[in-house]
Parts: C-alpha cells; structure tokens; sequence
C-alpha cells in the first residue's frame, strides 16, 4: 500500500476493523520511510500531512458483510471485550450452514474443526496474537451432513488506539478441491519414485521365480517350442500345533493358512528349505517357481512326458523322506505333483497351461497317488488347456453404476460402471464374468467379460455415458483378465475419448490380479499405455495372502482394491485386520491408494477409515443401478446411453 492509497483510506469513514488495522500498518511504514528520506536530505512529500487516518471509531458490520460478498470470501469476528464470536454469510455456507439458521460461538467453532486438526488451528491462532501479526492455516471442517471440507483461512489481529491486541478478524474459503489435488501432485510424485521402469528378471540360479514371473518364463518357453510342466504341492502330515502353521494346503483341500498366522519368517524358512529340496532333484537349467504357498513349478523345457515323471517322482520322494523345521517344531510334509505337456507356439496360454498343472496334483492328491500326468487334459472334471471360453448364454447387456465413498471427505466422488447380463425375458439383470458365470445385480462385481471385443464394447457405452453426464466426476471401468493382451484396446480407447471429448483423467480402469499371471510384459505394457493417455490403473481383489506384493513395484498401479473377502468381516477378524493395515501401509510407503468392497458395516467403515483406506463401495454406501438400457452385443455403437440424474456426488451418512 502505498501513500496515494492510505490518502484515499483517510476519506473513507465506513471502513472495517481488519482494514483499519492494515492502514495503520501501512501508514507507520510510511512515516519511517518519510524520516529516513528527510535524514538523507530529501523531502519527497513537504505537501502532505502523514497522520493516522483511521483515528475515529466506525460502525463495522454492514462494512464487513459487504466487503466478503464482493471477495467472495466467508469472514469471523471476535472481539476481545465481550468474547462474542460473528460470522458472515458466507462462512456459514462455507461451515456447511444456511444463513441465519444458527448462532455462532466459540464452542461450535470448535466443534466444527475436525478433531485431529483443532489443536493446530488453536497453535495457529495464538502464535498469530502474541506476534501481533497475520497467520495463515488449513483444516478440516466437519458439516452438519458430516461431509469433511478444506478450508483455508488467513487470521489478522485487529490493535485497539494504543496499537494493542482487541480482536481477531479471519477470512476464509472452502480449498477442498485445491488440496485433493495438492494432494494427488504429492502421491504421483511418490509413485514415479517407486515404480520401476524395465521388468527385471531374477537369475535362475537363484531362489524361485515368483508366480507371474514363472508365467512369463511359461509363455516364453511356450512360443520356443513343446515342453512340460512340473507343479508339486505340500501339506503337513497329520495336525499341526496352533503355533506351528505352516500356511500350506492341509490334505482335506482347506485354503492356505494366511501367513501372518504362521509367523513370516518361520513361513519364509520353511518355504525356502522346500525350495532346495525341488531344485536338488530337478535338471540343471530347468527353471523353477513358488507358483503358490507350498506349491511349486518346474518348466521342463523340450523333454518327454517319461522323463518329466521320473524328475517329479523323486522331487516327491526327497521331500516325504526329510524332516522340515517350522519354528521351533520339526514336522513331515505330504508332497503331490502333476504333470502337464504344453504343445508349443500354437498350443494354449501360460496361465492355462500352469492351471492345468495345477489341478493335476490335485487329482493325484484325491486319488492317493503321488503323482498325475494326463497330457494335454487336466481330466474330465477340470477345463481342458486352451480351451476357448464359452460365451455367456444371454442376448443382451446393459450397464450399471455404483456409488464409491470416499473416506477422506465421507462424500461419494467416484462411480464404478458395471458390466451386467439380461437374459431375454427375464427381470433380472445378472453379473457378466468369464465362462458364461452369471450372479444377482445386488452382489455385483467388477465389470468386464471373458473376450477383448466386449471389452471395447464396454469402452464405447462408458466413454459415451460419462460424456453425457458431469465432466467433474470420476469413473471406475473394470476390464477382463485378457484385456492386457488386446494390442487393439488402447488405440480404440483413444479414439473413443477423442471422439466424445472426454477428459481421460476421469477413468481408473480396473484389471485383477490373475491378470498378471498371463504375458507379465503385455500386462505391464498395458499398465504404461493407460498411463501415457491420462487414465489411472487400479489392480482388483488384492490379497497379500495370495498376491505377488513385488508386482506393485513394476505395474504402475495408482489404486489397489482390497478382496472383499479381507472387508466382509473385518470388525470380527484381527488377522484380517491385520493383513489390511499391512497393505495399506505399503501402498501409502508406495503411493498407491486404497480401497475397500463388501463394506456392509459401519463398524467396518470406521475401521477403515482409521487405517487410512481411501475409498469404500459395498451395501453400506449404495446397491448398483442402472443407467442404460439393453443394448445388442453385435451393435457396437449400441443405442442411446442415459446417464441416472441420481449418478452425482453426494454425501452419506457418517
């Protein structure tokens, strides 16, 4: 503020506290730099009387309530006499009030703040009165509907005649939108640092390969020629003390045992002396994998199916005839092993053929022997290898949406479209899922189909429909396990955001984890592309039981979707609990985000919440609906897609 300014103030006689104090700041900076001018010989200003213009007591409220309006700024007031706290308009709405339907104070102020950022928005306060000067802070609002804003507010000290502290005048807005963008400038950051940029291969002189890095070494031995493959599986021999699980398979067929169950390192160990055991029976230069817990593959590339069975049969022996040491217990383990040949180039996938391998060794474990090699058949119960999926036997589909929380501000910002089937005639609309597999619409999953070209189909309407409705909203599209491989998809996906003028950064596309155990290099390549065009990626039914936790490193995953089963029950399951806290700290450590699904409970909700998951989708948040009706598979460009007015952002109950 310069001189001419504060002259133009003096006439003013309707001027508020906060620019009274900003005016007497001013005119003492230019009374010393008036002094300073006359010290050295100059007198720049000999016509004008510098005094304080702002000596006489004005009336403040209409003043103030003007000046927000036009700033467009919600202002707070508090005077140091009487303690009475006022607020305009403006920041009644900014606090999630209507005007004049509340009265203000310092309690509800308080109550206001989020817990977790009320003492520093106090810190903030104090610091800016005994300073005699102005702070600026951003906290959490909590609203009447418990949706959680940013708000950004500069606190000014207002200095009676004898320049003494009498009051606080505030200005503040609503920078929701600023800082989840801050925010998501911060994670980006995060997870260029974490995401490698080549695929690295391990020596195969070294321990296992992991699962979608053994498939990989499947599919390239595949295109090279015919081979076999060796799965062999163990399982502790009679029961096991509580606190000795192994985490393997048990021999009636139960799941593994999560490892936190087990103790990692013990876990770790154990896997690591079976390890040895497979790679001291097997050929030098056969590669061999930890496919699964205590189950492992060996690709035996260009040799007979004889003598892949004589390899298997003394892998199974060395390790039924050695003790293994679990903690402090010594303990026999089971060992069964399966046998598939894979044809070559033109024969079925690496992640078909290594399904097939593993439902072998299970045959061999039902029917009691130690080792099963049906050849290009897994047996008459189990999908033979390659074989084509079968279409799904319905007519027609149609798209739904459901709502996503997220927990950060308790508000829904996000829809995920769905994929369903409508058999003709029926009312029910069912879920679309590979092999023709359909459930009810109210226990939905992820969108997406066995094939590629549904796949586009499914681009095309949820391009079209988030072209038709807000442009501000953000949208989740499933894909299927072999959209990785469609060299097609990413070049249709362009054209189609081109052709409707649609922002790619409101799309996260969502591809499972078995989508890794197919061409690891396609997926990740695929992974790239998304990110080169300005969408997300997000990887589904994360389970560090199960999951290859390394893949988070070198596909570059912006959101992680935990397995609902982890979140179904997690309020009464503390190795569930457990295992999601894992994740998320891992994510966090990597910059990836979180979700949860099947959230049916507040008390799961909550749980979430304090662990830091960003997003929940399930009953508690809302059911799928419609949004298109029945489209024809063979029309591409389908009919008209109407986007449900309901589709919006919207707050839910805390």
């Amino acid at each position: 503020m310069n001189l001419d300014e504060v002259l133009a103030l003096a006439g003013d006689r309707g001027l508020s506290e906060l620019e009274r104090a900003r005016a007497r700041r001013a005119t003492r900076r230019v009374q010393q730099e008036y002094q300073r001018a006359e010290s050295v010989g100059i007198d720049p200003i000999s016509d004008v009387d510098v005094r304080d213009p702002l000596a006489d007591d004005v009336d403040e409220a209409a003043r103030i309530s003007r000046a927000a309006q036009l700033a467009k700024l919600g202002s707070l007031w508090w005077n140091r006499s009487d303690g009475e706290l006022r607020w305009s308009d403006e920041m009644s709405l900014v606090f999630g009030y209507a005007p004049g339907t509340v009265r203000p104070s310092v309690g509800l102020l308080a109550r206001l703040i989020h817990p977790d950022d009320l003492a520093d928005a106090r810190r903030t306060v104090e610091s800016a009165w005994r300073a005699e000067t102005a702070r600026e802070t951003t906290f959490r609002v909590v609203r009447p509907d418990k949706v959680i804003r940013y708000v950004s507010v500069l606190v000014e000290i207002v200095v009676d005649q004898r320049n003494r502290p009498s009051g606080i005048v505030a200005t503040g807005q609503d920078v929701t939108e600023a800082e989840l963008a801050r925010q998501e400038r911060v994670r980006l950051a995060r997870r260029r640092e974490t995401v490698r940029t080549e695929l690295t291969a391990r020596d195969p002189g070294d321990e296992p390969l992991s699962r979608p890095r053994f498939v990989e070494e499947i599919d390239a031995a595949r295109r090279a020629g015919p081979g076999v493959l060796l799965v062999v599986a163990v399982a502790p021999v009679g029961p096991v003390r509580a606190g000795a699980r192994s985490g393997y398979p048990d021999t009636s067929g139960v799941h593994p045992v999560h490892p936190d169950l087990a103790g990692g390192d013990d876990h770790d160990r154990l896997d690591a002396a079976v390890g040895a055991v497979v790679r001291r029976a097997i050929r030098r230069g056969d590669l061999c994998g930890r496919t699964a817990p205590g189950e492992f593959g060996v690709l035996m590339h260009r040799t007979t199916l004889g003598a892949a069975r004589a390899v298997a049969e003394a892998v199974v022996a060395g390790i039924r005839h050695q003790s293994f040491l679990l903690g402090r217990n010594r303990l026999r383990l089971h060992a069964w092993a399966g046998l598939i040949r894979y044809p070559g180039r033109h024969g079925s996938r690496a992640l078909d053929v290594l399904l097939d391998a593993e439902a072998a060794w299970r045959l061999a474990r039902v029917a009691g022997v130690d080792c099963v090699a049906p050849g290009e058949a897994a047996g008459g119960t189990e999908r033979t290898a390659g074989a084509a999926p079968v279409p799904p036997p319905v007519h027609r589909f149609t798209l739904h949406t459901r709502p996503i929380l997220d927990l950060r501000l308790n508000q829904i910002t996000r829809q995920e479209i769905l994929l369903r089937l409508v058999d003709e005639g029926a009312a029910r609309h069912r879920k679309a899922g590979p092999a023709g597999t359909a459930r009810p619409v109210d226990e939905a999953g992820p969108a997406g189909a066995a094939v590629p070209p549904l796949d586009r189909w499914v681009v095309d309407h949820a391009v079209e429909l988030v072209a038709r409705g807000a442009r501000t909203s953000h949208y989740q599209v499933s894909l299927s396990d072999q959209s990785p491989g469609d060299p097609e998809l990413l070049e249709h996906l362009q054209q189609q955001l081109r052709r409707h003028d649609v922002d790619p950064a409101q799309f996260t596309f969502v591809i499972s984890e078995a989508a890794l155990t197919g061409d690891l290099t396609s997926a990740v390549d695929f992974a790239h592309g998304l990110r080169q065009l300005g969408c997300q990626l997000a990887l589904d039914d994360f389970d560090p039981g199960r999951a290859d936790v390394d893949a988070l490193t070198y596909l570059p995953v912006d959101l992680v979707r935990l397995d609902g089963e982890l979140t179904s029950g997690l309020h009464l399951s503390r190795p569930h609990r457990r295992a999601v806290r894992s994740v998320v700290e891992t994510c966090r450590e990597l910059g990836i985000r979180t979700a949860a699904q099947q959230v049916r409970e507040p008390a799961i909700r909550d749980l979430l919440r304090d662990y830091g998951v960003d997003f929940a989708q399930g009953y508690l948040v809302g059911r799928p609906k419609p949004v298109t009706g029945p489209h024809r598979t063979s029309s591409a460009g389908g009919g008209p897609v109407r986007p449900d007015p309901a589709v919006r952002p919207s707050a839910v109950p805390w």
